[in-house]
């Protein structure tokens, strides 16, 4: 498991901020969205993050979750959840280079 970091910070604002040009993948979960990337957008760590036809999971410190609270309620609010909060975010990523996409998958737990 990679450490918390700004790389998956400035995926997660780069994602909220052009959410229009992103594509959201529908999921069968309701406290799940999925999210692809186009892998031109400039990743830091990106083969750390974002292995090829891998999958990278990472449960989310607390800090991050304090200080990115914001950030990360405007993801939920994007869920079909029933549930009015979360206690846990884990954030699968990988990179498929077929496809051109970094994806981006975030459940809230």
């Amino acid at each position: 498991m990679a450490s918390n970091s700004d790389s998956i910070y400035n995926v997660l604002t780069y994602i909220h901020r052009h959410q229009p040009e992103m594509t959201f993948i529908k999921r069968r979960n309701s406290n799940v969205i999925a999210v692809g990337v186009p892998d031109t957008v400039t990743v830091a760590n990106a083969d750390l993050y974002f292995p090829v036809n891998h999958l990278q999971v990472n449960l989310m410190n607390e800090d991050f979750l304090a200080k990115n609270g914001d950030l990360l309620n405007d993801f939920f609010d994007l869920t079909s959840s029933s549930k009015l909060d979360y206690q846990q975010v884990w954030i699968t990523t990988s990179h498929i280079p077929s496809e051109h996409t970094y994806l981006v998958e975030i459940s809230f737990e």
